[in-house]
């Protein structure tokens, strides 16, 4: 099986060219492929949100776990020890290679670096895959799995569980109820990095012994060769790294973002811009503030609408102030109309105000959640369908990967052609759409 819009092929062909094999992948129909029960599932990465995943997943009556993987023994260990049954791999190369054929579904759920390369594999194999967010490293490889996904007409599942849960479900129905007006705005914020993980930091001087319990080489994937050093990388603090993760942005952007793109409609942005300080060559900054422009849809004023995004904990102070918003929460978003604005978040009640009243109490009837994972089981077998299959998800992430880009140019509003996959006039920043795999690591379709 092969796919379209291949690396080679973003690196070689004329924009027109490759406008047109995308808009053709979009355009084509594939038949849709269900497996028939019990769905014989293997879990890549298995500790952190891999073991909640794998927790999730293996939780439907109709999913046998057949195997696990993960580079870490310590962390299969632990995992087999629940799942006794299942086959174990270090290495997802092998996994898919020998069991090509035994397994139905995947889930990847591993550093940021490596979910292309995986998730790219699994599709080849005719696979239904449950991805982590962001679903890519970068906004080429985002591309790719989109066209690549609808080809092999398997159900896919970006890990966005805020998406399926009460919060969000409810301040969506109180926003198509009107509540809010057409929105002139939204504002999105986290509390992230600070306190999670290191960000502004240079690449670590000297090396350490690699741990026995962790295969180092396979942990770095298709990243570029750099020595182990204890406590810079594995196993959470490898996000604020440019080579392993995408900051707080990646992290973050794709739960807190979700809102403003589903409940507006909105398409492609046509600009970003990066209002804060240039990161350093290892790493992203400790806060970023990213403008990101959208055309108007039905549930905006007809202006064009800016969506920014804060992170490092600033918050949209001015904003706030003109609405009297107190104690905002840590994440959320908020969307400034000309009734009023609703503060959306995903773990907390959605709230409105008024200019002049400040907080107006709302009693919403909730709107029950939906169980995330199980509704990509339930796809794989033909019951249903997922919502946030990557098609979505992979414009959603290509949103929080373009503000990534545009950190390196601080202070300059880049023309995005989405459609053509390019900044209009810079082909320094469209290179930052892309990255070259360590030799010996590369993946058909990437």
């Amino acid at each position: 099986m092969s796919f379209p819009l291949t690396r080679r092929s973003f690196l070689h062909l004329s924009a027109a060219s490759a406008a047109a094999a995308w808009a053709s992948a979009c355009q084509s129909t594939f038949p849709r492929r269900v497996t028939k029960g019990p769905l014989r599932y293997a879990a890549v990465g298995v500790k952190g949100m891999g073991e909640w995943d794998l927790k999730n997943i293996a939780s439907h009556p109709d999913v046998r776990v057949e195997c696990l993987c993960d580079v870490d023994e310590s962390h299969l260990m632990a995992a087999a020890a629940l799942h006794p049954e299942a086959r174990l791999y270090r290495d997802w190369r092998e996994m898919l290679r020998v069991e090509a054929g035994k397994l139905d579904g995947i889930s990847v759920s591993i550093p940021d670096h490596m979910h292309a390369p995986v998730v790219m594999t699994a599709l080849g194999l005719g696979m239904h895959v449950y991805g982590q967010k962001p679903l890519t490293h970068t906004v080429v490889e985002a591309r790719t799995l989109r066209a690549a996904a609808r080809k092999a007409g398997v159900a896919t599942q970006m890990g966005i569980q805020n998406h399926s849960a009460e919060p969000y479900r409810t301040a969506l129905r109180v926003f198509e109820g009107g509540i809010t007006g057409p929105v002139s705005e939204v504002h999105v914020w986290t509390d992230r990095p600070a306190g999670w993980w290191p960000q502004d930091v240079d690449r670590p001087e000297g090396s350490d012994p690699v741990p026995a319990n962790l295969d180092w080489d396979l942990w770095l994937g298709v990243a570029p060769e750099r020595p182990y050093k204890e406590g810079a990388y594995h196993a959470f603090v490898w996000r604020g790294r440019k080579d392993f993760g995408t900051g707080a942005q990646g992290d973050m952007a794709c739960h807190l973002m979700d809102p403003a793109l589903w409940f507006l409609g909105l398409g492609d942005p046509f600009s970003v811009l990066s209002e804060g300080p240039k990161p350093k060559a290892d790493s992203y900054p400790l806060w970023s503030r990213i403008v990101c422009e959208f055309e108007p849809t039905s549930k905006t004023a007809q202006q064009t609408i800016p969506v920014t995004w804060h992170d490092g904990g600033r918050q949209p102070s001015e904003p706030f102030a003109a609405y009297g918003v107190e104690k905002p929460y840590g994440n959320g978003s908020f969307f400034v109309g000309d009734k009023g604005a609703l503060m959306v978040s995903p773990y907390d009640p959605c709230r409105f105000f008024q200019k002049g009243q400040g907080e107006v109490a709302l009693t919403p009837e909730p709107v029950e959640g939906i169980d995330h994972w199980h509704q990509w089981v339930d796809a794989c077998l033909g019951r249903g369908e997922t919502t946030c299959g990557f098609d979505y998800a992979g414009r959603l992430s290509e949103l929080a990967l373009l503000g990534n880009v545009a950190l390196e140019f601080p202070g300059e509003r880049l023309a995005w052609e989405s459609s053509k996959l390019r900044f209009a006039g810079r082909p320094d920043a469209s290179a930052l759409l892309h990255k070259t795999y360590r030799p010996g690591w590369e993946v058909d379709g990437l």
